[in-house]
């Protein structure tokens, strides 16, 4: 059985972007990120971190030592290790190393963008369709009114959908008003050199496989510490330069059909700070309950802590 039959066996799947995942699926990919990339709790990678265990246990004082003597001494040199790796200045750049739990989420809290991206998840999922409809409302023009569902990068989209292209990190969708956005989110990172022509291909997959419905609007949205230094067309004709210079390679985003969709396809930016002052104004100009605005002061506080806003 492959390993998409396996997850879906288990987890479910989904056959349209339509359908609403609950937001406790934010926390199971929450879980993903972690078990599939260890090194955020340890510190290192498995490797490394197993290397590590076996230098110690072959060194020569702890020649013809019984079991738990040796493990007593590597549990010394463990908790050393963790001990010097630990900071106490939540922007410390020291980000690699052994760590203690304390450290592993000052970590993931203040610098991971993966970790940002399942905050994200959880918070767009939660987010009322009237703030999705006034967030991209900004960027593009659409019927409001509609119901949103929103995707993360989770094993219910990869698995469901057997998107191999490329991984994004977090889709809305509005069934009625039929817009797709793309959120793409950076901490201090740029645009990926392909990355429009990519999110172009993953638009042409998703709308092959029904995912979402044939004429669907697309808005990639880039969310970062930075705005898009130049406009779409200047972008784009940067991806088809660099594309051309290994046409094998990149025939895919080649294809005068990608192409197509490429043209009828908004690219916009905004930055956190944006985003902040965004959720500020609504608030200040809806009527909204209580437990909305939890969410948006709570999201604000999120963003206002990282390592990107502070340093």
């Amino acid at each position: 059985m492959k390993a998409a039959e396996k997850y879906r066996r288990v987890f479910g799947s989904i056959e349209h972007l339509k359908e609403p995942l609950p937001w406790t699926t934010g926390l199971s990919n929450m879980v993903e990120f972690l078990v599939w990339e260890p090194q955020r709790v340890i510190g290192i990678s498995k490797k490394q971190y197993v290397r590590q265990i076996i230098e110690w246990a072959t060194l020569p004082e702890l020649a013809g030592k019984s079991l738990e003597e040796m493990e007593k001494d590597i549990s010394k040199k463990l908790n050393q290790k963790m001990s010097e790796s630990e900071q106490l200045d939540p922007y410390s750049k020291q980000t690699i190393g052994i760590c203690n739990a304390r450290e592993a989420v000052r970590r993931v809290k203040f610098f991971s963008e993966d970790y940002l991206n399942k905050e994200f998840d959880i918070f767009l999922s939660l987010c009322s369709d009237n703030y999705l409809d006034q967030l991209y409302g900004q960027f593009i023009t659409f019927v409001q009114g509609g119901s949103w569902s929103t995707h993360g990068n989770s094993g219910i989209f990869e698995f469901s959908t057997e998107l191999k292209v490329m991984y994004m990190d977090n889709l809305a969708y509005n069934h009625q008003a039929n817009i797709l956005v793309a959120n793409e989110l950076k901490l201090n990172g740029k645009k990926n050199a392909d990355q429009i022509l990519k999110y172009c291909l993953m638009y042409e997959y998703l709308l092959k496989k029904g995912f979402i419905d044939e004429g669907a609007k697309f808005l990639l949205l880039f969310i970062g510490n930075s705005t898009l230094e130049k406009d779409k067309q200047s972008l784009v004709s940067q991806e088809i330069t660099m594309c051309q210079r290994k046409p094998k390679k990149y025939k895919n985003l080649l294809r005068e059909e990608l192409l197509e969709i490429v043209a009828r396809s908004e690219v916009m930016s905004m930055t956190w700070a944006d985003l902040v002052t965004f959720n500020n104004r609504y608030l200040q100009e809806n009527d909204i309950c209580q437990v909305e605005q939890k969410l948006l002061q709570g999201f604000n506080q999120a963003l206002q802590s990282k390592s990107f806003m502070n340093l």
